[in-house]
């Protein structure tokens, strides 16, 4: 970010706001919103970083209102998955060019997007177990590495699963 120009940091405190601002109205979307604007002046590594930790200072609040509402027997496989996908994530972040990179995330945003506003009825998974929620843990990991963007398979997933909000 060493490099940025007056209209640069302009965007990125504008982004970080705007993304803050629904995230703490919303509940979640933090890293969508500030990557739709951060992805256009800063590298994939350095948004993905920024996401992350941003993420974690934005969304502790969240947990820490819902810390009631949480089940560790249900988060372990998500846990266990994602410490096995956040390295391959990261990984990829080496190996893919930042301009595929861009690209994969802009589907993920708009693919994420368009199922957010349309809620489309997939069928359920209330039977899946543990193990396929490993699954969505490691595919959640290896986007969150990537991209910073973590929380996308496993919301689509828990509302599958059918828990109440607050659980997911």
């Amino acid at each position: 970010m060493g490099g940025l120009d007056v209209s640069e940091l302009a965007l990125f405190v504008g982004a970080t706001f705007a993304a803050s601002f629904v995230a703490g109205f919303a509940g979640f979307a933090f890293g969508i919103i500030a990557a739709a604007v951060w992805l256009h002046f800063l590298t994939p590594g350095q948004s993905a970083a920024l996401i992350v930790a941003f993420g974690l200072m934005v969304q502790g609040v969240a947990v820490w209102k819902l810390r009631r509402a949480v089940k560790l027997g249900r988060l372990v496989p998500f846990l266990i998955g994602g410490a096995i996908g956040v390295p391959i994530g990261a990984e990829l972040l080496r190996w893919t060019s930042p301009a595929a990179l861009r690209v994969a995330i802009g589907i993920i945003l708009v693919v994420f997007s368009v199922y957010s506003l349309w809620r489309p009825k997939l069928g359920s998974a209330t039977g899946a177990g543990p193990v396929a929620d490993g699954g969505v843990g490691i595919l959640n990991g290896v986007i969150g590495g990537a991209t910073g963007l973590a929380g996308i398979a496993a919301t689509v997933w828990c509302s599958l699963r059918g828990w109440p909000a607050a659980e997911q």
